[in-house]
C-alpha cells in the first residue's frame, strides 16, 4: 500500500495555523505525509502536485482561487479554478478533500457563480467534509450533491496551541478590570455581520455598573472600528481593543472574563467558538449552523428570535458565577471528545 501523501490548501499563513498544522501533525503520527501546497491564486493544485506529487489534496477555502469582487474577475478566475480542477482529479487522479465552512464568503462576490463553483468542485471531490451534525440537509440543498457525499468530522480543540494558565487577578490587572467586575467579552475580527454593535446596544440597556463589556478583535477597516468606538462612547463600562490580539495574548483576555458573547447575524461554523470552549468558558451565541452542536451542554446560552439576546444576557447577569464556570468546565470537556486525528485518520484510511 503506498503511503498517504497530503497536501493542505490554501496556506493561512502565521494568523490562522491553528487548524492546517494541527491536522498536518496527526497526520505524521499516523505515518502519512503531510505539507501545506504551493502558494498563489492561479493553478494552485496543478502546481502543487508537479512540485509535491500528493494523492491527495485537502482544501479548506476555495473562494481566492476562483471569485473575486468584480463579475468579470471572477468569471475568469472561476474558468481557470475549473481547469485546474480538472487536470487534478483527471489526468493526475488525485482525490480531493474539502472542508466546508461557510455557505459563502464574507465578503460581497458574485452569489450566483459563487455557489456554482461551490457545487462544481463539491461534485469533483471524493468527500465533502462538515464539522458537526445537524447542517446535512442545508449543505447538500447549496452544493447540490447528495448528502451520501458529506462526511461528519468535527475539529480537534485548540487546547494546547496558545498558551493558557493566566491567574484571573493577574489578566484583570493587565486590561484594567476590578477584582470585582462581572467581565463580559467578545474576542475575533470586527466585521458586520459579527453583530457587535447589538451587543453593545444590549449593554447600553443593561445599565449594570459593575458590568464591564471588552471587545478585541482586528477590524475589517479603520472605518468600522470607528464606528464602534463611537457607538460605545461615553459608557466607561465599554473598553474597544481595535487590533489583532498576538496568540500569547489570548489568555489574558479569557482567563479576565466571566463570559463570552458571540452575537453573529450568520455563520455556518465558528472557530471562535471552539476557542472559547478549550479556554473554559460559557458561550452566548446564535441558535444557528453548528454552533448548537458545539455548545450542545449549555444550551439556556444561546439565542434565537424566541429567546433573543438581550433576554439570554439579561439571564446570564442574574447567574452566580459558579454555574457560569461550571458551563464553561462543560464546554472544555466537550471541545475534548473530538481530536484531530478524527480527519487524519479518515484522510489516511479512507482516502
Amino acid at each position: 500500500m503506498n503511503q498517504t501523501k497530503v497536501a493542505f490548501l490554501p496556506i493561512w499563513g502565521k494568523l490562522n495555523e491553528t487548524i492546517p498544522q494541527q491536522q498536518m501533525a496527526a497526520i505524521r503520527e499516523m505515518g502519512g505525509e503531510a505539507s501545506y501546497g504551493v502558494p498563489g491564486t492561479f493553478f494552485p493544485l496543478t502546481r502543487t502536485i508537479r512540485r509535491y506529487h500528493p494523492n491527495v489534496i485537502s482544501l479548506d477555502w476555495i473562494h481566492q482561487y476562483a471569485l473575486a469582487p468584480g463579475l468579470f474577475q471572477s468569471l475568469i478566475k472561476s474558468f481557470l479554478f475549473v481547469l485546474d480542477v480538472w487536470i487534478a482529479r483527471i489526468l493526475f487522479r488525485v482525490k480531493l478533500v474539502w472542508t466546508f465552512h461557510n455557505l459563502q464568503h464574507h465578503d460581497p462576490r458574485p452569489r450566483k457563480l459563487e455557489r456554482w463553483v461551490s457545487s462544481f468542485f463539491a461534485k469533483n471531490c471524493v468527500k465533502v467534509r462538515i464539522l458537526g451534525d445537524g447542517v446535512q440537509e442545508i449543505v447538500s440543498s447549496y452544493l447540490r450533491i447528495p448528502e451520501e457525499k458529506l462526511v461528519v468530522i468535527p475539529e480537534g480543540p485548540y487546547i494546547g496551541w496558545y498558551p493558557e494558565g493566566e491567574s484571573r487577578a493577574s489578566a484583570r490587572e493587565k486590561l484594567q478590570l476590578a477584582t470585582n467586575d462581572k467581565v463580559w467579552l467578545y474576542l475575533g475580527t470586527l466585521r458586520p455581520y459579527k453583530g457587535v454593535e447589538s451587543l453593545i446596544e444590549v449593554y447600553h440597556s443593561l445599565k449594570a455598573p459593575d458590568l464591564k463589556l471588552v471587545v478585541a478583535g482586528n477590524p475589517w477597516n479603520k472605518e468600522y472600528a470607528d464606528s464602534l468606538i463611537s457607538l460605545a462612547k461615553g459608557n466607561p463600562g465599554i473598553k474597544i481593543h481595535a487590533f489583532s490580539v498576538p496568540d500569547d495574548d489570548l489568555q489574558t483576555y479569557f482567563a479576565a472574563s466571566d463570559l463570552v458573547i458571540l452575537p453573529f447575524k450568520q455563520v455556518l461554523n465558528s472557530g471562535s467558538v471552539l476557542l472559547a470552549m478549550g479556554f473554559g468558558k460559557p458561550v452566548v451565541a446564535p441558535r444557528i449552523g453548528l454552533i448548537p452542536f458545539r455548545l450542545c451542554k449549555q444550551p439556556e446560552l444561546l439565542f434565537d428570535e424566541q429567546n433573543p439576546l438581550d433576554k439570554v444576557l439579561r439571564n446570564c447577569l442574574a447567574m452566580s458565577n459558579h454555574r457560569l464556570e461550571s458551563m464553561g468546565k462543560e464546554n472544555r470537556f466537550e471541545a475534548l471528545r473530538y481530536s484531530w486525528k478524527d480527519f487524519a485518520g479518515f484522510v489516511v484510511k479512507e482516502v
